[in-house]
């Protein structure tokens, strides 16, 4: 079918998208007004205004971890200032910046084929996939610690690759040598924030390497990032500091098992996160991807061979597993598996864009072109989108339940204790709700969890020698018991007032 088949897609569908993206994101900024300070955000801290920055980078290249830059973003922590309210602004920021740099890929790949609109559409399709499959929120955009070592090298790689496409699209050389600059910047930074980015971003620069092997052009480019990403790669890997820390895993360098658990954690990835996805596609390929395919036929960024960049989809998603396995001995926690995430959508999707690029021709049928398709396809994303236990639908519940007031209430109570109290081994209320979107962890109660790591943090930041909780926090409820309490409280106080 001729390509203006395409053009004439209803506007509605990208108008929706767009809304669903607005609906998407506005819980999760709305929550970074009750965030709060958790765990190593007090002991960094600590840490940070007593010791230099020369010196903790050395320390903890040394005895703990080879995250060269991770370490030194941390260090603008807004309680070494201090400033709550700052903190918070932080969480906001991340989350626009999140968004800000997928449109600006979009936009930089497709700005020449797509209207602002569909470019606007298609970065709202892939940020409220995101945000409906990470596996921890709270780790991804609210906890400090957190977000600035796994969060902002997301951010990163998106602008990394947008930067990368402008090298390749311009013949003049001043700019050429300006985007390399940027480029080595970005990948020195990603490298050095941890080990998932690592990966994920030395895989990239291989694909880059192979697929323009024979680009005279541009092989001298990518052979140059390609060097710097290695460099900057056993830079990471040889910290002294990772084999200490690996000291603490009894189960680390167990190759065959890590091997095998890696192989099945890819695996059961597939089955966690692809349903979603392949609606999403179905949308993505109908209103976005077979236009694109048409409109980019001699494009060099869709011309890799499909089996290499299916190669390098599967190749890099083992790999992160494998790592962590390997180092720990353990399954990948929430946060790491947060940028698996990551990589798992937007690489998802690129591999779609390839095999429409190669296949497209196949794909030009009558009845692919139908409405109804993509509507039942948007019908079901959006099923997905408001199912009850979700992470989008928590992070709502979290706002209207009172859970995230409340908890934000209660910690306020908490800091302002510790700074009017002269004790030195202190018993603090527990906190009256759990928001699950923005809560990581909390001390623990009773003096016998006096040394356990939180607790020991929190009470060195407020210059106590001992803190704990009076009594155990509440556990973490699913959102419809939440809506049934907060329903039966309501009518409570209605009755009262009556």
């Amino acid at each position: 079918m001729p390509l203006q088949q395409h053009e004439r897609t209803p506007p509605y569908f990208f108008n929706l998208l767009i809304g669903v993206g607005a609906y998407t994101l506005l819980p999760f900024l709305l929550l970074s007004a009750y965030t709060h300070p958790t765990a190593d955000d007090f002991s960094f801290a600590l840490r940070d205004t007593t010791l230099g920055f020369f010196k903790s980078q050395v320390e903890y290249y040394l005895h703990w971890s080879g995250r060269y830059f991770g370490t030194a973003v941390v260090r603008l922590n807004p309680l070494t200032i201090p400033s709550l309210q700052l903190y918070k602004f932080y969480t906001f920021i991340c989350l626009l910046a999140v968004c800000f740099s997928t449109w600006a890929l979009i936009n930089t790949l497709l700005n020449q084929h797509l209207r602002k609109k569909n470019t606007l559409a298609i970065s709202a399709l892939l940020l409220s996939l995101y945000l409906l499959l990470t596996p921890s929120p709270a780790e991804g955009f609210y906890f400090f610690a957190t977000y600035a070592t796994y969060q902002f090298s997301n951010i990163m790689t998106l602008l990394l690759l947008a930067i990368l496409y402008l090298l390749f699209h311009t013949d003049i050389k001043f700019k050429k040598l300006f985007y390399t600059g940027i480029a080595c910047i970005l990948i020195i930074a990603i490298v050095g924030s941890n080990e998932m980015s690592l990966i994920m971003v030395f895989m990239t620069c291989l694909l880059l390497l192979v697929a323009n092997r024979n680009n005279h052009i541009h092989r001298s480019y990518l052979l140059f990032l390609f060097m710097i990403c290695t460099i900057s790669c056993l830079v990471a890997v040889l910290a002294p500091g990772n084999y200490d820390r690996m000291n603490d895993h009894p189960n680390a360098s167990r190759f065959i098992w890590s091997t095998v658990y890696a192989g099945f954690l890819s695996l059961l990835t597939f089955y966690r996160w692809l349903a979603p996805v392949l609606i999403a596609s179905v949308i993505y390929m109908l209103l976005i991807g077979l236009p694109v395919a048409n409109k980019t036929k001699n494009s060099q960024l869709f011309s890799i061979d499909l089996r290499l960049a299916v190669l390098y989809f599967l190749g890099t998603i083992f790999l992160m597993y494998f790592t962590f396995a390997w180092s720990t001995g353990e399954r990948a926690t929430p946060r790491v598996e947060n940028v698996i995430c990551f990589f798992f959508v937007f690489g998802w999707f690129y591999l779609l864009q390839v095999a429409l690029h190669t296949h497209s021709h196949r794909l030009q049928h009558e009845r692919l072109l139908s409405p109804i398709i993509p509507a039942v396809a948007m019908l079901l994303f959006l099923l997905n989108l408001l199912a009850v236990e979700n992470n989008i639908s928590t992070a709502y519940v979290d706002l209207v339940s009172g859970k995230a007031a409340a908890y934000d209430e209660a910690l306020k109570r908490r800091y302002a204790a510790m700074a009017a109290s002269d004790c030195q081994e202190c018993t603090v209320d527990p906190l009256p709700a759990i928001p699950k979107s923005i809560y990581f962890m909390d001390i623990l109660e009773g003096p016998e969890n006096n040394d356990f790591w939180v607790n020991r943090g929190f009470a060195d930041y407020w210059g106590k020698d001992a803190v704990h909780l009076s009594a155990p926090n509440p556990p973490i409820t699913d959102n419809l018991s939440t809506l049934r309490k907060s329903s039966k409280n309501s009518l409570r106080e209605k009755s009262m007032m009556e």
